[in-house]
């Protein structure tokens, strides 16, 4: 499975939110597999991936 999200974030706060995203991505819901999540950064979603 594949899935995007998108978020809007002022740039001195990215540091900040990154691992508390990673962490509910990784954590959303119990499962046997383990889930991987990437975050991309950039003014866009295209400068992003």
């Amino acid at each position: 499975m594949h899935d995007e999200l998108v978020f809007d974030a002022h740039k001195d706060e990215i540091d900040i939110i990154k691992p508390l995203i990673i962490e509910g991505m990784r954590n959303a819901m119990p499962l046997d597999v383990p889930i991987e999540a990437e975050i991309g950064t950039g003014k866009n979603w295209l400068e992003a991936h």
